[in-house]
């Protein structure tokens, strides 16, 4: 048990997969030997939560579905669940937004049948986790009006008895809504509000993420140098801490979408071909897309890259097709129809 929570704390605070998997070989070896199915199912899926701190979104999944396999060697419904709300954000991670919000319906049809002993063991109120992702999947989804009930009931929900993580979710999918809605005052409240809650929480992983938050949020308000501030700070801090890395990706296409905005086309086209590089090779289809738009926004820039532009647009909406992310519609509809000036939509 003490080395399973190691593993399951450890993507929070940047252990290194690496030594994380000293502590998983450790749970696992000593739950087959004592033939405890929960807790090697368990403990697989921990393990593919650490892999995809900076590593594979699609081996996270895969750890998922393995755990889950494990679990049903034995009927026991309350793991079986309680994997199906990891599998939900592992799917999510990979860009499989679809298949998430599949998943996470079923969990959450069926969250009180999980027991006490799995919600301590899980340190946090799976309930409040999977409506929040609920929400956040809907967004991505470009399902903003079915998004926002699940998203306001965490809002209205005493913050001191939640897992900071969780509480803030909701303001970091209301941002990505405001952006394709062009509603800056609904950007501004939920940046600072993300901020706000992980600047009183002191966790690392949450810096990353509203750091990251309130950089998306210069760049609807058009402050490219504020955006590239904060962009760049949350990248270097998670660096540094190893907290927060499957961001990564996002972080860089965003951050490419800065210097864009800035005119600065060297930083922009360094940036945003490490922001795909990293997508690829860490199958994290979401935030490739929006760097795919961010490509082609530039070679259009370019002039002369025309046609490799509407590759890049093309791949885009392949990505688009793939994954169910349909937030990211217009910026491609806005990279084709207007003139590429400075402005709020067509520079997120």
């Amino acid at each position: 048990m003490a080395s399973g929570q190691i593993v399951n704390f450890g993507w929070r605070e940047g252990i290194p997969a690496q030594e994380a998997k000293l502590y998983f070989e450790e749970a696992k070896s000593i739950a087959v030997s004592l033939g405890d199915v929960r807790a090697n199912a368990l403990i697989n899926a921990a393990y593919g939560r650490n892999l995809a701190n900076g590593g594979s979104a699609d081996e996270y999944v895969e750890r998922t579905r393995e755990a889950i396999a494990i679990a049903d060697q034995k009927e026991d419904v309350s793991v079986q669940i309680t994997l199906k709300a990891i599998l939900c954000h592992a799917l999510r991670l990979s860009g499989q937004m679809t298949e998430a919000l599949q998943v996470n319906t079923e969990a959450m049809d069926r969250s009180q049948e999980i027991v006490q002993y799995d919600r301590q063991t899980l340190g946090f109120d799976i309930d409040v986790w999977l409506t929040a992702m609920r929400g956040q999947t809907l967004v991505m989804l470009g399902r903003g009006d079915e998004a926002r009930p699940f998203l306001d009931q965490i809002l209205g929900l005493d913050g001191d008895k939640l897992d900071a993580i969780h509480f803030v979710i909701p303001s970091l999918a209301y941002v990505d809504l405001a952006w394709a809605n062009g509603d800056f005052a609904l950007a501004q409240k939920h940046a600072e509000r993300a901020f706000s809650l992980a600047s009183k929480g002191g966790n690392p992983y949450l810096r990353v993420y509203a750091q990251g938050c309130r950089g998306v949020f210069q760049l609807i308000a058009g402050h490219a140098d504020l955006a590239i501030n904060d962009l760049s700070n949350a990248l270097a801090f998670a660096r540094t801490r190893r907290a927060g890395l499957e961001n990564e990706p996002r972080l860089l296409a965003d951050l490419a979408n800065a210097y864009l905005l800035k005119g600065d086309m060297e930083s922009a086209t360094a940036t945003v071909d490490e922001a795909i590089k990293m997508s690829m090779a860490r199958h994290a289809r979401v935030p490739e897309c929006l760097a795919r738009i961010a490509n082609a926004k530039l070679l259009f820039r370019l002039g002369s890259r025309r046609m490799e532009a509407e590759q890049e647009l093309e791949r885009a909406r392949n990505l688009i097709n793939e994954t169910g992310a349909r937030l990211f519609q217009p910026a491609i509809e806005d990279v084709q129809g207007v003139d590429l000036l400075p402005g709020h939509r067509q520079l997120q």
